[in-house]
């Protein structure tokens, strides 16, 4: 059928300009090709679509009644697959973008005026969730790019690795005052956590980090809650250590909320406290200009990038 689709575009071209070499000129393909693609044509129809007079093919009246029912709707095609091509080039239309909430309070609020300027057509909608439901609904289609904080392994997914944050432990000086400054990982371990899963996000990275991979993991988690401002209510209320990103508790470390807790510098394992971030999309996103603009915003602005 493609094929069909095609002869027809060359024969509203001919009837248009006039000539094989004219029509092939506008379709940029050889007059050759297009008196192959009119013979196929004909072919198809069971009927003669030009007639030779002089040196010169004119249509036939069976040729003429189809260029004419042609002409009721190729120019309206054509304009729609302009306006679909426009559209795939411009900046124009929605993207919708998914990540952690708290993330994006401190690096995207700040940046977003600058690119909403940059493509006054271009709408956002943003949605913030956990990794795990990011990728799913980017699987779905229900969002197009997404920045998260734990590698995506689903094969239809594209990632990119766009920078790190680092982590800290925190808890009140109440706290402090009422259980004491833990630095050897046996004083951290008889301490109380805040943890945001199961898994201990952020809270694993540090321990490790911090005592190396031979130390056990922590156990006495009082409260596992997946959302980062709560984690941090809950150390500012004393209810036990969290370990979050710098970026988030820096305001509550100023006001003197909280404190970091640090091991002794003997008992660090040498590494840094740290967890990925990552841009991830559909391998079989359709790489529109507003798509492209939005992904390689995030790739390119990212912290650590």
């Amino acid at each position: 059928m493609l094929g069909n689709h095609e002869a027809l575009w060359t024969l509203w071209e001919v009837s248009r300009a006039g000539t094989h070499a004219a029509a092939a000129a506008r379709l940029g393909i050889t007059p050759s090709a297009v008196g192959q693609q009119l013979k196929a044509l004909e072919a198809r129809v069971g009927v003669a679509l030009f007639e030779r007079v002089g040196r010169r093919a004119r249509l036939t009246a069976a040729g003429a009644a189809l260029v004419a029912r042609l002409g009721e709707h190729l120019p309206a095609l054509d304009a729609a697959l302009e306006e679909a091509s426009e559209a795939h080039r411009a900046v124009r239309g929605e993207v919708s973008l998914g990540g952690p909430w708290p993330f994006f309070r401190f690096w995207l609020r700040p940046r977003l005026p600058g690119l909403l300027e940059r493509h006054p057509e271009l709408r956002l909608n943003v949605r913030f969730d956990v990794p795990s439901l990011l990728v799913r609904r980017l699987l779905a289609g229900e969002l197009d790019v997404a920045l998260v904080g734990v590698l995506p392994e689903a094969p239809g997914l594209e990632v990119r690795r766009v920078g790190q944050e680092e982590f800290v432990a925190v808890a009140s000086p109440d706290h402090v005052r009422r259980w004491g400054t833990p630095r050897t990982a046996r004083e951290f371990a008889a301490q109380r956590f805040i943890a945001f899963d199961a898994d201990l996000a952020m809270l694993g990275p540090w321990w490790r980090a911090a005592f190396g991979a031979r130390e056990p993991l922590p156990t006495h988690v009082v409260c596992r809650i997946a959302n980062l401002d709560e984690m941090l209510a809950l150390a500012e209320a004393g209810s036990g250590i969290a370990v979050l990103p710098d970026y988030l508790v820096a305001p509550a470390i100023r006001a003197g909320r909280v404190v970091v807790l640090a091991p002794e510098s003997g008992r660090r394992s040498g590494r840094r406290p740290r967890g990925t971030l990552w841009v991830a999309w559909r391998r079989a996103a359709a790489p529109t200009a507003r798509f492209l603009a939005v992904r390689d915003w995030l790739l390119e602005g990212t912290p650590g990038a």
